[in-house]
This record gives structure tokens, sequence and C-alpha cells, in this order.
């Protein structure tokens, strides 16, 4: 019986390289196994529109982050397998899942590749889903400057600059935190509550978070001085080439299901969901063990404990 694939592109992401591969990806896969539907976005809602329609078996996201979480807000209940062709800038979601995007890696992933469980997490203030992380302070300060003077395509020098840029103007909130039922902090700076071990660039924020072991990862950080936030980009560095945890005295990390979050002193406080810009605190966020299935390569099994460190640069590392 063949399988019914819907592709939803993003003909600009890449620099349009996207749409190509998506094309000779969809070629590639054999017709009396694959019934293949190829459609493309134009506008700001159209992947989510796009990926609404109930039938397909597979739906595939062509594009970032941020395309692919647009598809998974429209998919339909039940939900059918996602799966991800990148094309992005961040590409988070396929460093996590450690994708070889050339196309024959991807032809392999699609014909060979494991359907596994993916943690699902849920803002429920707006109903919104997400794959990867939620965050407020300083991260999400530079995203919603950044957009809001962004034209065009992305590159991802761009939000090296706008990091730097955005130090000396950010408005350090405090920000109160409960995590499942109890009050943590409302003194706290920086949160993110994180799928993922992986962030857009050369990052790790949150090293033991993992999509597949039923809690998030939640990262709170206390330090209000802004000649701190260069030392949170160092650690981060730091655990992305060799897997080395800077400890830090006013950084903390907490398991949890549910994470409320709201602003301590009436100010807003903006959020960044899966790399784009999100509303402004408060914001309460729900995780669904293993409530999608996402299309990941055929790799160990224990894909989800695995190294998620970039290239070894230092000769040893420290826990």
């Amino acid at each position: 019986m063949r399988q019914r694939w819907r592709i939803i592109v993003n003909p600009v992401s890449g620099r349009g390289r996207g749409a190509g591969r998506a094309r000779a990806v969809a070629a590639a896969l054999p017709h009396d196994e694959f019934d293949v539907e190829i459609v493309e976005t134009h506008s700001a809602g159209d992947a989510r529109r796009l990926a609404s329609p109930v039938g397909a078996d597979v739906v595939i996201a062509v594009g970032g982050d941020g395309t692919v979480n647009e598809v998974l807000n429209g998919l339909p209940e039940p939900f059918p397998i996602l799966g991800h062709i990148p094309s992005g800038t961040g590409n988070t979601l396929a460093k996590e899942l450690r994708m070889d995007r050339s196309v024959a890696g991807l032809v392999r992933l699609f014909r060979s590749g494991r359907v596994r469980p993916w943690d699902l997490a849920i803002e429920r203030t707006t109903g919104k889903r997400f794959l990867l992380f939620l965050t407020a302070g300083y991260d999400a300060h530079v995203v919603h400057r950044f957009h809001a003077q962004r034209r065009g395509t992305i590159y991802q020098w761009e939000y090296f600059l706008w990091g730097l840029k955005c130090v000396p103007d950010f408005p350090i909130p405090r920000i109160a935190v409960e995590i499942d039922g109890r009050v943590l902090t409302e003194q706290a700076s920086w949160i993110q509550i994180s799928n993922v071990a992986q962030y857009g660039g050369p990052l790790v924020f949150t090293p033991r978070a993992r999509p597949d072991d039923g809690a998030l990862e939640v990262m709170v950080y206390h330090a209000r001085d802004r000649r701190d936030v260069p030392r949170m980009f160092l650690r981060a560095i730091l655990g992305w080439a060799c897997g080395w945890e800077y400890r830090m005295r006013d950084l903390t990390f907490h398991r949890a299901r549910r994470v409320r979050l709201w602003s301590a002193d009436a100010r807003a406080v903006p959020t960044q969901i899966d790399g784009d810009p999100g509303p402004s605190l408060p914001a309460e966020v729900e995780l669904v063990p293993g409530g999608l299935r996402i299309l990941t390569p055929p790799t160990d099994p224990n894909w989800g404990h695995a190294d998620r460190t970039g290239p070894s640069f230092c000769a040893g590392s420290s826990g």
C-alpha cells in the first residue's frame, strides 16, 4: 500500500535551495511505495493551513525551524508522522537529529528511517505547540528586535551581530518561575524551557535536554548585570564545542512536566518559541510525553541520549 506524503515547502528558505531539494527527493522516491504531493507556501500562515487537511500519513516540512513549527501547529489529530527537509538558518531540529542534508541522505532517511516518539510541548495560554524550546530573557529580546528589522533571507552571522547590538539596551526582567506547582523564584532574568540540547548556531544551553525522556529541561538564570550575558554564551559555545559544562553559581537546571512563567514586576517580557518571536508572558508550558511521532535517521536506538556536541576542540571536559 502506497504511503500518502505531503511535502510543504517554504520556497524562499535556503535562498531557494529547499524547493529544489524537495523536488529532487520526491523524484527519487519509488512511485509504487510513495504517493507524494508537493505544495508551496506564499505567505505567513500558509504552512499551518497546508498541514491541516486530513489524509496524509506523513507530512514533511521544508524550511527552517519556524516552518517546522508552523506545520506542527497545523497538523490535524490524530497527528500524522512529521518529517523535515532542513533549509533554514538555525536548523536546530536537523542538528538534534544529526541529519544528512544531501538528497541521497534524505532519500535514505525517508526510505529506511525510524519513526520515534517525540515529547510534545504545548503553551496552554495560546495553544501553541512546539518541538524545541520556549525562552524568555535575553535571547527572546534579540529575536524580537531582529525580526522587527529583518528584510528577506536571514543569515546566521546576523543573529550574532544582533546579539552584540542588543546587550547595552537589554531591559533585564524579573521573571517568576513555577515548576510542577512549586514557585521556584521571582527573580530570574533568563529562562529556557527546552526539549532538546541543541540551540541555533554553535550553542548548547541545556545539554541534558532530551526529546524522548518525558521531561523538559528548565534553565533558570538569575544574574542581573548585562555584562553577565557574554558568560552565558561562552558557556553555551563550550558546551557545543566539547561538552564542557562551565559552572555558574547564578545558573540552575530543573526537570519538569509543567512550567508557569510570569512577569514579577508587571513589565512586558517577550518570549521566543522555536526560534521565532512569541507572545509576552505569562506562559504556561505543559509536556505531552511521546505526543508526536518524528521520522528520524536510522541510527542507534539510543538516539535521544547520544552526544550532541560539535567538533571536539577541547582536550578534555568537565561535568
